[in-house]
């Protein structure tokens, strides 16, 4: 009897362990997507408000998400729902964010999303909030809500964020 409760105890903490180990299966977002865009907020103390309804251009190799807005570029992470692998949140930051306070390099953007996937039908949604600041034309600050759906699951290549260079 000792022997069995052993037994079934080390089972169970091999199972345990097996489950905790695995690495969680994370949402797909590589493709093509498009939707809108909508900012609000003041450029040069004026309220500006600005609508895109731009092309999104996604590749997602399950750690880091890269991702292009007409020629702006994003680097993502991926937070997956634990136990719905086709749902989470995304991390953003565009890849000109800088902290810097002197000069026009302050600024850029950086936001959360909500993802949504349904890889037997290849749908996803992918909707938001950034945030954004920017010194070097003239003083700005936007919110922007990001609302997205993928229209194709071909792969797209994207290139890695530019390294900031060594102070």
């Amino acid at each position: 009897m000792r022997g069995t409760v052993r037994s079934r105890a080390f089972v169970a903490a091999a199972v345990c362990l097996a489950v905790v180990a695995a690495p969680a299966a994370a949402f797909d977002l590589n493709g093509t997507w498009s939707g809108k865009i909508s900012c609000k907020g003041i450029f040069d103390s004026a309220p500006q408000t600005i609508a895109l309804t731009p092309t999104v251009l996604i590749e997602d190799d399950g750690s880091l998400v890269k991702i292009g807005v007409s020629g702006v570029h994003y680097n993502g992470v991926p937070f997956p729902t634990p136990g719905q692998e086709e749902k989470g949140e995304l991390a953003i930051i565009r890849c000109d964010t800088s902290s810097t306070r002197s000069g026009g390099e302050f600024g850029g953007e950086f936001g959360r999303m909500k993802v949504t996937t349904n890889p037997r039908k290849g749908t996803a949604s992918l909707s938001g909030m950034s945030f954004e600041a920017a010194t070097l034309i003239a003083p700005s600050l936007d919110t922007c809500r990001w609302s997205l759906k993928r229209i194709s699951t071909a792969p797209v290549s994207l290139d890695n964020c530019e390294q900031p260079p060594p102070p």
